[in-house]
């Protein structure tokens, strides 16, 4: 079974300002740091299927997901 793997294009800001492949690449931060400089994101290609794990610099300007704890719901509503 193949896996599906989804995302707007966004692309990405560089540390100089630059914005870059919007329409092509979607790029987001993870939450792990890889250190004081670098942290770890997913990159998915408009022409690749896979989704890739890559170290970049902070000052970069990638997208992020906002994930809603559902227990903290369920919790509530309880």
């Amino acid at each position: 079974m193949a896996a599906f793997t989804s995302g707007l294009p966004g692309g990405n800001r560089n540390n100089n300002g630059n914005f870059n492949n919007v329409g092509n690449n979607g790029n987001w931060w993870t939450s792990t740091e890889n250190n004081n400089n670098n942290a770890w994101n997913r990159n998915l290609n408009y022409n690749n299927p896979e989704v890739n794990r890559n170290n970049n610099n902070k000052e970069n300007g990638f997208s992020v997901r906002c994930l809603r704890d559902l227990s903290e719901t369920f919790a509530l509503q309880v």
